[in-house]
């Protein structure tokens, strides 16, 4: 799954506005002990950024990506379980999230490297998980076996003591698969967002639905309404 690096240094901008988000290493990780989280050391990133003038008009990414082919497989199939295909949109692991957040974390900027530990041993985390309960690392795993995984670290109030650092990495890779999505096109669709759309004609107004949810909050603050 290819995706060109001009776009997805766009998506990293659009989804770095519009939500509180926020080349692969020779070698994967060392996978933490098995069923237990182990943070992986990580060499510091030394590529440049691109400044405070980018060239927009050629943009280049002058940063390599860090993820291996195996951690962007597992982070399609999490982006599978987390955005599953309905009626509205494509599955998220069909749109390159993988590719986003490879370069979200890849990126030399604070707050993407801030993310760039916990997510590499979020996926590390997974295999061994995975392993320790089924034998399997989380690509080979079935679906319910990976809900499974997913499930003892997606709910607030259900998180055991051992997997309060799985659990934080889960939250973090969700928002970020949150702000991938709703930065593209099928997921503004998805939410009915129309963007800068522009209006020909006379300007029609807003609709009935919107001047009466705008009524209802003037009311509520003891304001005249339109």
């Amino acid at each position: 799954m290819s995706i060109s690096r001009r776009v997805t240094l766009g998506w990293i901008a659009a989804a770095s506005s519009t939500t509180a988000l926020l080349g692969c290493d020779s070698q994967a990780p060392k996978s933490p002990k098995v069923g237990r989280w182990e943070d992986v050391a990580l060499e510091p990133l030394t590529a440049p950024g691109y400044g405070q003038d980018p060239n927009l008009v050629d943009p280049m990414v002058p940063w390599p990506l860090t993820l291996n082919p195996s951690q962007r497989e597992t982070l399609r199939i999490a982006a599978d379980l987390m955005l599953p295909a309905d009626a509205h949109s494509p599955s998220a692991g069909t749109l390159h999230l993988d590719a986003f957040i490879d370069e979200w974390i890849s990126a030399p900027y604070p707050v993407m490297q801030a993310d760039r530990p916990l997510i590499v041993s979020g996926l590390a985390w997974l295999d061994a998980e995975s392993d320790h309960r089924f034998g399997k690392n989380f690509a080979q795993a079935s679906d319910a076996q990976r809900r499974e995984v997913f499930d003892s670290v997606a709910f607030k109030d259900k998180v055991k003591p051992d997997f309060v650092r799985p659990a934080e990495f889960f939250v973090r890779l969700r928002a970020l698969m949150l702000g991938g999505f709703y930065s593209l096109p099928e997921g503004m669709k998805d939410i009915g967002y129309m963007g800068n759309t522009p209006s020909t004609g006379e300007y029609p107004g807003p609709t009935p639905e919107a001047l009466a949810h705008l009524n209802a909050a003037l009311v509520k603050l003891n304001l005249k309404p339109v």
